[in-house]
């Protein structure tokens, strides 16, 4: 998708959300900075909850299974744990919950989506296509990749 094509996206997608109807959101980096800067990204849609936070895998999988969000945004090579075995864990016993990577390093692409990712995006992807993507994957069901300006949808 381009640029253009992507902003179209929060009006295909807006609606006004009541309690049943917001996202509810999990975020796992190890990193301190990134989870803050997610859930302000995240803060200004009504639509969009961050209901937890983890900064490992054995706290992702507490709060995941404490939790029950619908999407969890997940870095996969964060410090203490292999991201790529956490996806397998939690599809193991929540298969329909839609798990977006963020990652730069596109070698993490196929193992991700192999073990059961929905989404793979690089780090430095901007509010609007972030919610658009936490939306596609959660209404769809659908597989989207990002490979610099470029965005691919596969149905599921």
């Amino acid at each position: 998708m381009t640029e253009t094509m992507f902003n179209e996206l929060p009006r295909i997608f807006s609606y006004s959300a009541d309690a049943a109807d917001v996202i509810r959101v999990v975020v796992v980096d190890s990193r301190e900075a990134m989870r803050e800067g997610l859930r302000q990204m995240l803060n200004g849609d009504e639509s969009i909850k961050v209901i937890g936070e983890a900064r490992n895998g054995k706290e992702a999988l507490s709060q995941i299974h404490k939790l029950y969000p619908d999407i969890v945004i997940l870095d996969v090579d964060m410090k203490g744990g292999d991201g790529i075995k956490m996806i397998t864990e939690i599809k193991k016993t929540l298969h329909n919950l839609g798990i977006i990577v963020l990652n730069d390093d596109q070698n993490y692409l196929v193992p991700a989506i192999e073990s059961g990712a929905s989404a793979f995006l690089t780090r430095n992807i901007g509010r609007i296509e972030l919610t658009s993507a936490i939306r596609i994957v959660y209404l769809w069901r659908s597989i989207l990749f990002q490979d610099d300006d470029h965005f691919t949808l596969v149905k599921l």
